[in-house]
């Protein structure tokens, strides 16, 4: 039983990082993504509220954007936290069989809690297919750049668990694991 579930949290854990890889590769290898994460951020566009229902909603919609393989993978680069610290792995992991996970996975988030003035807490779920695979996950989002993101913690995070041993793959972006 104890194999069966680290198999299941490591394809959620896959899972999860290949929808945010796929979503980096395509747009980081274009210049038109570099342009769209800069007017994504500037100071002309429309901030993000940073608290109350507002704030909660925007978290949600955000992390279930990230986390959706249907959602056109422009818009899910510029939610990742210094996505393009992460432009080179992310390639050479689209080429990899985790793709074809992509566009089954979602999220659900339950819950957000916010930290202000600038992190939040998020609990959800994981589906592939439509079914649950992993429940009462946690992840952090951040403001930043007038928008809310997922943490780069959470992502290097993930990656540790998908990895294990082969730390050796994931990216200096996220430093060594203690």
């Amino acid at each position: 039983m104890r194999l069966h579930r680290r198999r299941a949290a490591r394809v959620v854990a896959l899972t999860m990082c290949a929808s945010l890889w796929v979503g980096l590769a395509a747009c980081s290898s274009s210049g038109r993504a570099n342009q769209h994460s800069s007017a994504a951020t500037s100071p002309a566009a429309r901030s993000q509220p940073t608290t109350g229902p507002a704030a909660k909603a925007a978290v949600k919609d955000m992390w279930q954007t990230v986390f959706n393989g249907a959602v056109p993978i422009s818009r899910r680069l510029v939610l990742l936290q210094d996505g393009q610290q992460f432009a080179s792995f992310v390639r050479s992991q689209t080429k990899t069989s985790l793709g074809s996970l992509v566009l089954a996975a979602s999220a659900k988030v339950s819950a957000v809690t916010l930290q202000p003035p600038d992190h939040a807490s998020v609990r959800y779920s994981i589906l592939l297919g439509g079914k649950p695979v992993a429940r009462n996950l946690s992840g952090t989002a951040v403001y930043a750049g007038g928008r809310w993101l997922v943490a780069k913690t959470t992502f290097c995070t993930l990656l540790h668990v998908a990895y294990g041993k082969k730390s050796h793959v994931i990216p200096a972006a996220c430093g060594s694991k203690t």
